[in-house]
């Protein structure tokens, strides 16, 4: 994108020629012949999906893409991606990056990205289609909303400001509290021993930040305040 300019108005896309630029940018910048992982970031409803798919395919045939992934676009989308890979015999999207964390927002606001609502946000279908496929991982981004869980004055987005967020939160620190751990262990050692296969992707500023979440891979939640933590709404 050129400078100041924004996803609605400036984005590359996804076509062939784009997804392969773009990877090969990714390798220089990063110094390796090989990515491990790579998203198709946002929709492009410009372009055929068949051509996505064949472009990322392409790729990993090659061996300079290792694993799929996509982010923020709509289930219905990622499941006819994955089904046209499949019919072709070609590798899918296999990671699904999308932001999620213990409270729930609201996926009704509007936004210029996404007219409708929310498509950003890893909601009830999206979780359900994680337990239906087994072979798909979460990647949770901004799962400490940024550190609004723990910074006075630092106050949650506006798309959880709703009923069911102070009764979540309530359960959330209280099971902090009898653990010992801080909120941000408590929501990170959540996601990371649930049911579903969800990998956080927490930021951090400083060396302490980076040790507290560390530390979250150690902290285990019992099977009642899992329970707790899943039901409060």
């Amino acid at each position: 994108m050129a400078p100041g300019t924004s996803y609605t108005d400036n984005a590359e896309g996804l076509s062939a020629k784009v997804i392969r630029e773009s990877a090969e940018r990714s390798r220089d910048r990063l110094g390796v012949d090989k990515l491990d992982l790579l998203y198709a970031h946002i929709d492009d409803h410009a372009v055929p999906q068949r051509e996505t798919v064949e472009g990322f395919a392409e790729l990993v045939a090659e061996g300079t893409v290792g694993l799929l992934g996509v982010s923020n676009q709509a289930m219905w989308r990622v499941e006819r991606a994955r089904a046209l890979a499949a019919a072709a015999g070609l590798p899918g999207y296999e990671v699904l990056q999308y932001q999620h964390s213990h409270l729930r927002p609201r996926f009704d606001v509007p936004s210029e990205l996404f007219p409708d609502g929310s498509l950003g946000h890893a909601g009830a279908e999206l979780l359900g289609y994680l337990r239906a496929e087994p072979a798909l991982t979460l990647v949770a981004y901004s799962p400490l909303l940024a550190g609004a869980y723990v910074r006075r004055g630092k106050p949650l987005p506006p798309d959880y400001d709703h009923p069911g967020t102070p009764a979540r939160l309530a359960v959330l620190r209280e099971v902090a509290r009898e653990t010992g751990a801080s909120v941000n262990q408590t929501v990170l050692a959540w996601q990371l021993g649930g049911e579903l296969p969800i990998v956080p992707l927490a930021g951090a500023s400083s060396v302490a930040q980076l040790e507290e979440n560390l530390a979250a891979v150690d902290l285990e939640l019992t099977a009642e305040q899992r329970a707790r933590l899943d039901a409060a709404h």
